[in-house]
């Protein structure tokens, strides 16, 4: 029913009820007169049901909670690769993903974000984490090329680190953040034949829709809005999103072999 979400979460059956599914409201005169004597946050928190709305100008306009965000759970579907992306640092996140037949980039609850960790004790969780939601699919991984970069105190890097321990094989994704960025809003822009999203969110990522809504939005200096997004505790899952839709819809630089990896 439009309007009308309801999905498990934890074990917690939710409801989310917006107001276009009461077709008296749903109209452009009734949200009109309702925002009138709002401020743009209320009328979000409210009416939007967006808890995640920021005063900053969302880095990825393109997206639409209503369209890019799916009604229920999404479930992974059997036979295709599960394809993770990595970001490092100490605040080291991992989205999981997949593509259906359509050309879809479907992205996958759960969401992971690690607060002060290194990349061992998030790989260990991740890993964890694959088996439990993920049990027989194979995964394919690409990450923050800085994963490669040995550091002053180890000689080994993240991406060692994660293949040596867990047996994870981190692919470096392009460099250039542009690239990264395009990759998404060509995601958020473009249908599948049957006029579907090329972008897909399941309802439970919220960290994930929470940056889309505007938790990632352009850097502001003065009054001066910035043609780069502000490095907040966005930016981390974000971009972990972003090296997944640039490697995995670039395959014409990359061979075949890397689509898959290793069975965990």
């Amino acid at each position: 029913m439009q309007g009308i979400t309801e999905y498990d979460h934890n074990g917690v059956q939710v409801l989310r009820v917006h107001y276009s599914a009461d077709p008296a409201k749903d109209n452009p005169e009734w949200v009109a007169e309702q925002k009138k004597g709002t401020t743009t946050a209320a009328w979000e928190q409210e009416y939007e049901i967006n808890f995640n709305y920021f005063s900053g100008r969302p880095w990825y306009p393109e997206f639409r909670r209503d369209f890019h965000v799916a009604k229920d759970p999404i479930r992974p579907v059997a036979g295709r690769p599960i394809v993770r992306g990595w970001d490092y640092g100490l605040t080291p996140a991992t989205c999981f993903c997949q593509t259906t037949a359509k050309g879809q980039m479907v992205i996958l609850y759960p969401e992971l974000q690690s607060t002060d960790c290194g990349i061992l004790a998030h790989g260990q969780v991740v890993k964890a984490e694959a088996v439990s939601y993920f049990p027989g699919y194979e995964f394919s991984d690409y990450g923050d090329p800085a994963g490669n970069q040995r550091s002053q105190n180890d000689e080994r890097t993240a991406n060692d680190l994660l293949q040596s321990e867990y047996g994870i094989v981190v692919l470096p994704g392009p460099v250039a953040a542009m690239a990264r960025w395009e990759a998404v809003r060509k995601k958020l822009t473009s249908l599948t034949p049957d006029g579907q999203p090329m972008l897909l969110i399941d309802p439970r990522c919220t960290w994930i829709i929470g940056g889309f809504t505007g938790g990632y939005h352009r850097k502001e200096v003065a009054g001066v809005l910035l043609e780069e997004p502000d490095k907040n505790e966005y930016s981390h899952m974000m971009d972990a999103v972003g090296y997944v839709a640039a490697s995995i819809f670039n395959v014409a630089k990359k061979p075949w072999r890397h689509l898959v990896g290793a069975r965990l």
